[in-house]
């Protein structure tokens, strides 16, 4: 679920400032993010420090307290990047002619490059592992990714209802069988370890057949 910060993600928080008033440092900023991002993965929530962050991130540990207040508030953040940049306004960017199949397409294979990613394959095995232990880590992610995902899947289907062109009676069901269908069997096979990589064809043959399904269940 993670996702590297780069120069181009959140341009308005370029002048972003800290509780004391100074200006934020970008660049420290998406360091901290990206250290956090791979230590959550390498060592897990409670296995990870702010020490561990700072030392990772090339600062110290009291600039990483002046971007992020304590360390549940930067792991929210780092997963929020990832929803941001797989989100369905980000996928339709891209979008030249706008219908509901273009737009359906777009978001499913964005959505299933998240899905199907290795950090997001590597996140569920970590959050499997750790449990019950790592609720707190486990509701953060959830709050923060899943859910967060699910809402903006939800704003995008109702869109295309208001428009006529979908008839939905439950958008919330109707978001976690797209879910369910861009994942496949390719997701269990690569957490189980049974697959090492899920290829790019397997990722369109996905995202068509979903369409496809997705457009018959519900299209007008």
């Amino acid at each position: 679920m993670f996702v590297t910060a780069t120069s181009k993600e959140n341009p308005r928080k370029t002048k972003q400032k800290t509780a004391r008033g100074r200006p934020r440092d970008t660049s420290k900023n998406k360091a901290i993010i990206n250290a956090a991002s791979r230590l959550f993965l390498e060592k897990g929530f409670d296995g990870t420090s702010m020490d561990d962050i700072a030392k990772r991130a090339g600062v110290s540990k009291q600039t990483v307290y002046s971007h992020f207040a304590c360390k549940e508030v930067l792991c929210s953040e780092a997963i929020s990047l990832a929803v941001k940049r797989y989100s369905p306004d980000t996928a339709l960017e891209n979008v030249e002619e706008h219908s509901l199949e273009a737009d359906l397409r777009a978001v499913c294979d964005k959505f299933a490059r998240l899905l199907l990613g290795d950090d997001s394959v590597a996140m569920a095995n970590l959050l499997v592992t750790s449990a019950p232990k790592g609720l707190e880590f486990a509701k953060i992610y959830w709050n923060a990714g899943p859910q967060a995902m699910h809402g903006k899947l939800q704003e995008f289907l109702q869109h295309w209802i208001d428009q006529g062109a979908l008839s939905i009676g439950n958008t919330s069901k109707a978001a976690d069988l797209l879910s369910t269908l861009l994942k496949g069997k390719v997701h269990f096979l690569r957490s189980i370890g049974l697959i090492d990589t899920i290829s790019e064809k397997q990722i369109q043959e996905n995202v068509e057949d979903t369409v496809k399904i997705f457009l018959k269940l519900y299209g007008t």
